[in-house]
């Protein structure tokens, strides 16, 4: 029976309301909406109307909660931080902005609202801009505030911003809670500085799953399978985060053959089954082997358990098959999706596949039909060309880059100086030479190398870099006064650098008294390179010749 007094009524609706929304009722809540303006309380309960917005939020109508909060001749703080919270979700800023400008007050929880908002939208830059402002003003952030802004710190390797919000968890001692210290964990170890994330780890008192998963997704970054694999074994209980942190980053390191007894020992061991990222590791590891049988006994797994139409699970398939010598297969797995979802190893892969048939043009049309074509999609369709003896195609395509596409890199450029010199052009030649002039581009030279690690019985993968910079521009560092910033990143690229770049200098000094020539970019410098056959720690370069044309 419904109270007769104002204030029984109000306690007696929010009684119901809290009961429709323990059920997401949201019928019986719209009924209790009637009820409650029909007895005038609407006017007066600004308790009863916030309980209302929280009906209609959580049952699904954000527009009934608008239209509840708009109607309310009186508002609160968290009559404002309900809505307010609700635009920033739907990522709905503009309105969300709008509603956090014209509140009376904002507090804690007004700030850390859109700083969550901004989160689950990507927009770390903003939720990071709102936090060092949220500071600036004074207000008290809370444990909630820290978990979140860590969570963008980490998105965006913002180390100096992350470092600086621990001390806020040191100064507030929430450190010990478990949320804060993962965060704190993952934003070190996401932001390249793995030694802290160590020491947190260490220092925690209390770990939970995703603190361990952590732990070993930091270990295979930095290359160190075997204490990823010990971490993996120390812990009590995995979950489905700790057997794919160890296959990918088997996958991701080359250690192929691994990451497949890894999931083996997976289905064997748990009763936990694979999702679309540990199928999308594993085919990856089948194609790198050219498994082609087992690729196609976990496409038959993918079938039954219905998770190809995963956009990773696709590609990765795709890839498998086209890597495998089943390019078949990959084209008819691309006919039944949509080829805009393609990404670009994947089209890498295919591409590969109709080189080795010498058919070109389904690449082609397959390009054409990318929706994100990269700087890769576009160099990888050009060396296409060029290993076809298509070289006219090639440069065809290499302008349309330069007019409409991404900023060719040293392995585009590269491609298409080998074109130049097949057509025996040198206009080309300078044309190509002129773009990685004016995009300051460096060749870089990549060698690798797979041996086995007799200290740990794993094989491990050596990587080596020559980096070549464009020394005909950079004449010009000693009279911008940009000379020791040019230096010191020719030191950090190549110190072999760090002698020619002098010599270009005082070549530069000289020609004060007419005594010297100076490159400059009229002029052209093709620099040959010889790498020994071995590759070591440091890759030994021959300057052969310098040969400068000059522009008649």
């Amino acid at each position: 029976m419904e109270a007769s007094n104002p204030a029984s009524r109000s306690d007696f609706y929010a009684y119901q309301l809290q009961a429709s929304l323990r059920k997401r009722d949201l019928l019986a809540g719209k009924s209790i909406h009637a009820q409650v303006i029909k007895s005038g309380l609407h006017l007066c309960s600004v308790f009863l109307m916030n309980n209302l917005m929280t009906v209609y939020l959580k049952t699904g109508s954000a527009s009934d909660a608008h239209r509840v909060f708009d109607e309310m001749p009186l508002r609160n703080t968290l009559s404002w931080n309900t809505i307010l919270s609700a635009y920033a979700k739907q990522g709905r800023f503009d309105e969300a902005l709008s509603v956090f400008n014209a509140m009376p007050q904002q507090d804690s929880v007004s700030w850390t609202a859109m700083i969550v908002g901004y989160n689950q939208m990507g927009r770390y830059g903003n939720a990071i801009q709102m936090f060092v402002q949220m500071i600036a003003d004074g207000v008290p952030v809370t444990q909630f505030t820290l978990t979140n802004i860590l969570s963008a710190c980490g998105a965006v390797k913002a180390l100096e911003i992350g470092r600086k919000v621990h001390s806020f968890v040191v100064k507030l001692a929430v450190g010990g809670y478990v949320s804060v210290a993962n965060c704190l964990l993952n934003m070190y170890a996401k932001s390249g500085d793995p030694r802290t994330a160590k020491i947190v780890f260490d220092r925690m008192r209390l770990k939970n799953t995703s603190s361990w998963n952590a732990m070993i997704s930091l270990h295979m970054q930095c290359g160190c399978a075997d204490l990823a694999l010990a971490q993996f074994k120390q812990m009590k209980e995995h979950d489905i985060v700790s057997w794919n942190s160890l296959i990918a980053g088997y996958n991701q390191h080359g250690l192929d053959m691994e990451a497949l007894t890894t999931f083996s020992c997976m289905l064997q061991d748990s009763v936990l089954q694979p999702d679309k990222f540990t199928l999308a590791s594993i085919l990856s590891a089948c194609a790198n082997l050219e498994k082609l049988e087992l690729g196609k006994q976990i496409h038959a797994h993918i079938v039954r358990a219905e998770l190809g139409t995963y956009d990773a699970v696709k590609n990765a398939l795709i890839t498998m098959y086209a890597k495998s010598g089943g390019l078949a297969i990959a084209q008819k797995i691309l006919e039944q999706s949509a080829t805009s979802d393609l990404n670009v190893i994947a089209f890498t892969a295919l591409l590969h596949g109709y080189i080795k048939l010498g058919d070109i043009m389904p690449a082609r049309q397959i390009f054409d039909s990318l929706r994100d074509r990269d700087v890769v999609a576009w160099t990888a369709m050009i060396v296409g060309y060029v290993q076809n003896g298509l070289n006219n195609d090639a440069l065809e395509l290499f302008m349309s880059m330069i007019k409409q596409g991404p900023k060719p890199n040293s392995y585009t450029l590269a491609a298409m100086l080998s074109v130049s010199s097949s057509l025996a052009s040198l206009d080309y030649g300078k044309q190509i030479h002129a773009s990685a002039m004016r995009s300051h581009a460096v060749l870089e030279i990549k060698v690798k190398r797979k041996e086995r690690n007799k200290y740990r019985n794993q094989e491990m993968l050596m990587q080596g870099k020559l980096a070549l910079l464009d020394l005909a521009s950079s004449e010009r560092a000693l009279k911008t006064n940009s000379g020791g910033q040019k230096l010191w990143d020719g030191a950090n690229i190549n110190h072999a650098l760090l002698a020619l770049a002098n010599c270009i200098n005082a070549l530069g000094e000289q020609q004060k008294n007419g005594l010297a020539y100076v490159p400059h970019r009229i002029r052209y410098v093709i620099v040959i390179v010889i790498l020994k056959s071995s590759l070591v720690l440091c890759l030994p370069a021959t300057v052969l010749n310098v040969i400068s044309f000059a522009a008649n």
